[in-house]
């Protein structure tokens, strides 16, 4: 699934997702792409390989990765040439990861959140703990992602079989003055939770516009009311001379 173009020199972006299945055995996960073409499927968790840009993986399988804990969080950054390594579960690709032990089963809200800084940072955060209890995952240094790209979500089960839902997705572009601000739209989907500024901006807009359209009918009446006195005043002044 992929959304429109998103202008990601600073943003942050929020899903609420569920993993969930039946058995002792499920796989594979699910991935977050921001990448400049959009993809068709493919063998990384359901999406393409060779891929430009980033890739957020949740892998809920272990292949042979040891000294892991799985479900395992990693981010990937693709140049069109780096293959992803499926055999050992990304690890010669990853630039930061973290376990998640627990978010798969977890009956708490599950989410994760993307805050991207062009040239400064990525940081991931994970809720899955507590209803309202984020837990840093990683946050990298400088990385540059393509200055337009596509935002979208894949997932795969291979042999095994397991329940990937994506709840709601909110986007927030961000900028830096004396610090770190939210500005701009917001996007959302599904049960379209997390609507924000971008919401309450069109409410004041909408709400300007019929302040406007009133204040212009206020107006025509009085005009139309000024011009009716002033004919019958006239009229009563041309029978007055006869």
């Amino acid at each position: 699934m992929y959304a429109s173009h998103l202008i990601a020199h600073h943003r942050k972006i929020e899903v609420e997702f569920k993993i969930h299945g039946q058995g002792n055995l499920h796989g594979d996960g699910m991935a977050i792409w921001l990448t400049k073409q959009r993809a068709t499927p493919g063998p990384v968790f359901g999406s393409t390989d060779n891929f430009e840009g980033l890739g957020v993986f949740i892998d809920t399988y272990k292949n042979q990765r040891p000294g892991v804990v799985f479900p395992y969080v990693m981010a990937m950054l693709g140049n069109t040439s780096v293959t992803y390594d499926k055999d050992h579960d990304g690890k010669d690709n990853e630039i930061a990861g973290c376990s998640a032990r627990g978010l798969r089963t977890s009956s708490n809200p599950t989410k994760i959140r993307l805050t991207y800084f062009q040239e400064t940072s990525l940081k991931v955060d994970l809720l899955y703990k507590s209803e309202n209890e984020w837990t840093e995952c990683f946050e990298t240094g400088p990385l540059t992602l393509p200055s337009v790209a596509y935002l979208g979500f894949s997932a795969e089960t291979g042999e095994l079989s397991d329940n990937h839902d994506i709840i709601s997705v909110t986007t927030n572009n961000k900028y830096i003055n004396k610090g770190y601000s939210e500005h701009g739209s917001t996007m959302t989907t599904d049960n379209g939770m997390g609507r924000g500024k971008g919401k309450q901006f069109n409410r004041q807009t909408e709400k300007g516009t019929w302040k406007w359209f009133f204040f212009k009918v206020v107006v025509f009446f009085g005009v139309l009311g000024g011009a009716y006195v002033g004919w019958t005043i006239y009229r009563a002044n041309q029978r007055g001379r006869f």
